[in-house]
């Protein structure tokens, strides 16, 4: 068998296991509730959150005074450049809730993003 056709096997067997992995991440994510957090019974302090169902990564930093979320860093997250889903952390700000809609085009990341703002919310409650 020519190296050509080897190279091609090779390729279709990645290009298999990929794609069924990928369908278990992709229910996982489907899956995924984020419950929303009463601002109001967060102890004041700076609160942190990860969550990773692959390939999306996010790690956020919360910081909590007086009741109100008066900042959220977006310490790691990955899945591929430019999906724009740290701009769900402008809405969870102006909203103060996590009850916000998804950004068009990152919905899987924006939902990792989100629960791990829940996460950190909950350590404070």
């Amino acid at each position: 068998m020519s190296r050509t056709r080897w190279l091609r096997i090779l390729i279709a067997c990645i290009a298999a296991v990929v794609l069924a992995g990928g369908c278990s991440f992709v229910q996982k994510i489907e899956q995924l509730t984020i419950d929303d957090v009463d601002i109001a019974s967060v102890r004041n302090g700076e609160y942190t959150g990860s969550v990773r169902i692959l390939p999306v990564t996010a790690a956020v930093r919360v910081t909590v005074k007086d009741g109100a979320i008066t900042g959220i860093d977006l310490v790691r997250h990955f899945h591929g450049p430019d999906h724009g889903a740290e701009q769900i952390l402008g809405r969870v700000m102006s909203a103060q809730s996590l009850a916000v809609d998804a950004v068009a085009g990152a919905t899987y990341s924006s939902k990792v993003v989100l629960k791990a703002i829940e996460q950190a919310l909950k350590k404070g409650q």
